[in-house]
């Protein structure tokens, strides 16, 4: 598939891929649609460890989802007589069933989606609010769900479907020098914040935070955000590819198989009750140590504790000698500098 609004490069084991919707890369079903198939195309590909997302030109991230996309919904919706649906208790009720119900088989069976949103494509042009709230959870999904790190680089401005869009990813970097901000303000053009950050803002910042972000429709600077949770981290403009690029690399040194056990663990166990998410991290914890990487990492880091921890005389040594040999030990562990050989991702 060739890509009409995504241009991607390779650093090391890292893909960047770049949006380009000029003139500020407005989100549309159809950037949605192209973003969803190479993300799919990513947790195929081994060699890649890490996903960026940013965007093609300096100073322009995602400003938000495309107005005039969102006004077609007034009279398409009609035609599904979906206005009437939500206007009913017992049929608002049904249509929520049903697409819960659909996002579960979608989740199940890969054939099932690829369906699903074939059919939503083919009566787009009658009516497309079917075909935009599929692509538009679809592709969240997949990128929330996807078993590589993936990392939000907000080169520009984010807004609306920018700022749901990042909210999906595991790491969120903004520049933080040139008046750059963030915000979620939907409600002030009367509409909810439609691509899931009803429901993950509050699981990623606090309820308080994200009803005070979403009712009030403000900005919020780079600092304001990572204060709130919102951001990973802000850097200066000329450093900021350098910056992300070397947190990619750290990152990419990770095992494959406990990025992805873990962010299963954390993503399914975030909608259930605390007995059964316990019980889905126990189905992780035993399929990590059914992989050889697991196998090799903890064989390597027994044989360094012999080398350089169990040889400490414990009755010689100082409290800051512990300390230190402690400290050490945790950061060779952060920096991979254990481990003799690269990871497989099995």
């Amino acid at each position: 598939m060739e890509y009409r609004y995504l241009k991607t490069r390779k650093v090391n084991q890292t893909l960047w891929v770049e949006l380009s919707n000029p003139p500020v890369n407005f989100m549309t079903m159809d950037l949605m649609e192209e973003l969803h198939h190479l993300v799919k195309r990513v947790r195929k590909d081994d060699s890649i460890r890490v996903l960026v997302l940013t965007g093609a030109r300096d100073g322009i991230y995602i400003m938000h989802f495309s107005i005039p996309e969102l006004l077609r919904l007034h009279a398409h919706n009609r035609r599904l007589l979906l206005h009437l649906m939500v206007k009913f208790r017992p049929t608002a009720a049904l249509l929520a069933w049903y697409m819960t119900f659909t996002n579960r088989l979608m989740d199940l069976f890969p054939a099932y989606e690829w369906l699903i949103l074939k059919l939503a494509k083919l009566i787009r042009g009658w009516s497309s609010g079917m075909f935009l709230w599929l692509q538009m959870m679809r592709l969240y999904h997949a990128v929330e769900r996807l078993n590589r790190v993936t990392i939000a680089a907000m080169n520009g401005p984010c807004n609306g479907g920018g700022t749901e869009l990042s909210a999906c990813f595991d790491f969120r970097f903004m520049i933080g020098d040139r008046d750059f901000t963030i915000g979620q303000p939907e409600c002030l053009v009367g509409i909810v914040p439609g691509g899931g950050n009803t429901q993950r803002l509050s699981r990623l910042i606090g309820r308080a935070k994200a009803l005070e972000l979403m009712l009030r429709g403000n900005q919020l600077s780079p600092s304001e955000a990572k204060q709130i949770g919102l951001i990973t981290d802000f850097f200066g403009q000329k450093e900021f590819v350098q910056k992300v690029q070397e947190f990619a690399d750290l990152m990419s040194k990770r095992p494959p198989v406990g990025i992805d056990a873990i962010k299963r663990s954390v993503l399914a166990g975030a909608s259930t009750t605390l007995r059964h998410g316990l019980s889905l991290e126990l189905n992780q914890s035993i399929r990590c140590l059914e992989t050889r990487d697991t196998v090799m990492a903890m064989e390597e880091y027994i044989r360094y504790l012999d080398e350089h921890v169990n040889t400490i005389d414990h009755e010689k040594a100082t409290t800051k000698d512990i300390v230190r040999i402690v400290n050490k030990t945790v950061d060779d562990m952060e920096h991979a500098r254990i481990f003799s050989k690269p990871f497989k991702g099995r």
